[in-house]
C-alpha cells in the first residue's frame, strides 16, 4: 500500500486540506504505525483500519499535547508517548517477530 493512497484517504475522511505539515504529519504516523505493528508496509487489507486510526489522530490533534516519549537523528525518527489508545485498535495486525520468523 503506497503512501500517497493512505494520506488521499485521510485527508477526505478528516476534512483536512492539503499542506506540507499534514502531510508530514501523515507520514509520521504511518511510519509510527509500522514500528508498532513490526511491519514493512501498510497491507490492503488493513488500509481502512489504518485510515480510521490516523484520523483520529488528526481530529484530536496529538501532536500539540503529545509528549516525545524518544528522538532519533539519523534517518529522523520521533515516537510519541500518548498514541497506543489509538493504535491498540490495530493490535490484530501486529507481526510476533520470533513466531513469524519460525514460521517462514
Amino acid at each position: 500500500m503506497q503512501n500517497e493512497q493512505i494520506i488521499e484517504a485521510v485527508l477526505k475522511m478528516s476534512d483536512k486540506e492539503e499542506n506540507e505539515t499534514i502531510k508530514l504529519k501523515i507520514e509520521a504516523l504511518i511510519n509510527e504505525i509500522l514500528f508498532y505493528l513490526n511491519r514493512n508496509e501498510i497491507e490492503d487489507f488493513m488500509f481502512a483500519s489504518v485510515v480510521s486510526v490516523i484520523s483520529d489522530c488528526l481530529k484530536s490533534d496529538i501532536f500539540n499535547g503529545a509528549k516525545v516519549q524518544s528522538y532519533s537523528e539519523g534517518d529522523l525518527s520521533v515516537s510519541f508517548s500518548n498514541l497506543s489508545p489509538f493504535f491498540g485498535r490495530l493490535d490484530s495486525y501486529k507481526i510476533i517477530r520470533g513466531i513469524n520468523d519460525v514460521q517462514k
